[in-house]
């Protein structure tokens, strides 16, 4: 009878460690998920910004000291929120997929371009 509830008692230890791990995982590829599409994203904004009509509109009038910092606050701000416009599950795979993290990047700055732009512009 011992025997039996020490059995069902360690396996429940292994049972519940098992499940911290598999949850500390997912948090971890959560992290990189983000930290990467955060980088990537800036990444990106920073090429491609010159393309973005709201971008063309808004800078029409600015001198190059005030494009240059106005596109810096701008992909701050698209690298900061990339992340949010995206599940948890495309945060976990743009952890370990190169190619799911390009296209979930390029998802993240066009939705979140517009309103960084009018953000940092007004």
């Amino acid at each position: 009878m011992y025997k039996n509830k020490f059995v069902l008692a360690i396996s429940m230890v292994f049972a519940l460690a098992a499940c911290t791990t598999v949850q500390s995982g997912e948090q971890s590829n959560l992290k990189l998920g983000t930290s990467a599409i955060q980088f990537a994203a800036q990444t990106k904004c920073n090429h491609d910004i010159d393309d973005f009509a709201a971008w063309k509109i808004a800078s029409k009038l600015m001198t190059k000291t005030q494009k240059k910092e106005k596109k810096t606050q701008i992909c701050k701000c698209v690298g900061k929120n990339a992340p949010t416009v995206l599940s948890p599950s495309e945060l976990a795979l743009a952890a370990v997929d190169s190619k799911a993290r390009t296209t979930l990047t390029g998802v993240a700055v066009a939705k979140t371009m517009n309103a960084c732009v009018s953000e940092v512009v007004k």
